[in-house]
């Protein structure tokens, strides 16, 4: 039965990585604390083990046919991921299983306000990388700066994905949303190049030299993972980038205070 159950969460993660572009550590970790009885930071380092294949390889398929992926930006994001991660993964260890319940879902909703920030803000401005600047050299040190900063954005981001045990999309995408411009389903598309290499590697060492991951559930996971990234990538290409800012901070939010509030009820 507990078989069973863990496959229908991975379909549930799956279709929700594809949806919002997320790694799907945001989904699976308190999906594996509440309904699979994990403790934190089993959990966590659960869900870095699950997202080193290249799982969403099928979801940013359906955003690449869609013209909807910046790749140069996705590929800095990867890169910076891989120290932050690890150093994320570190500091998490450090911190008892309870109080980092209640710190994942704090960050979540975070998240949330930040995105609900930007869905106030109106009509978005264009994306930098789409501007036509006068002067290519001019163009080719704007494109170089913002690229710069993108790559220090993502070692930030890939502290929060070691810290949290999750992909690190939950915050890239507002993020690359709100500081560089991009679209909702750019940005969506984006950010899932950066959650096919095995960006979390080290960051998955770290849990499992503390014996926090259970290879088991993670590949019971997968399968409706891989399933799911592909239709929920479908589904988003339909829907419009208001509706989907909407949906992602909503999600954020209850995921978020859910966590939160869980530390008073215990």
């Amino acid at each position: 039965m507990r078989e069973t159950l863990t496959v229908f969460v991975g379909l549930g993660i799956g279709v929700l990585v594809g949806l919002m572009g997320i790694g799907g550590g945001t989904v699976a970790v308190p999906a594996m604390v509440y309904l699979l009885g994990l403790d934190q930071h089993a959990a966590q380092g659960t869900s870095l083990f699950m997202q080193l294949p290249p799982l969403g390889l099928g979801a940013l398929w359906v955003y690449w046919k869609n013209h909807r992926v910046d790749l140069p930006a996705g590929i800095v994001c990867a890169l910076g991921f891989l120290p932050g991660g690890y150093a994320g993964g570190l500091i998490a260890l450090a911190i008892p299983s309870r109080n980092l319940q209640g710190l994942f879902g704090l960050f979540l909703v975070l998240s949330a306000a930040m995105l609900w920030r930007q869905g106030r803000g109106g009509n978005q401005a264009p994306s930098p990388a789409r501007d036509v600047d006068p002067s290519r050299i001019q163009a080719a040190d704007a494109r170089a700066a913002r690229l710069a900063g993108i790559l220090a954005m993502a070692c930030i981001v890939g502290v929060a994905s070691g810290l949290f045990g999750i992909g690190g999309g939950v915050l890239l995408v507002p993020l690359l949303v709100l500081l560089f411009g991009f679209e909702q389903h750019r940005a969506q598309g984006t950010s899932l190049v950066a959650m096919v290499p095995p960006t979390g590697a080290f960051a998955f060492l770290a849990y499992y030299r503390a014996h926090q991951v259970d290879m088991k559930v993670a590949l019971l996971l997968i399968p409706g993972f891989v399933v799911g990234g592909i239709l929920g990538g479908k589904i988003a290409s339909k829907l419009p980038s208001r509706h989907m800012r909407v949906i992602f901070g909503a999600f954020l939010f209850v995921v978020g205070a859910w966590q939160a509030v869980s530390l008073w009820t215990k």
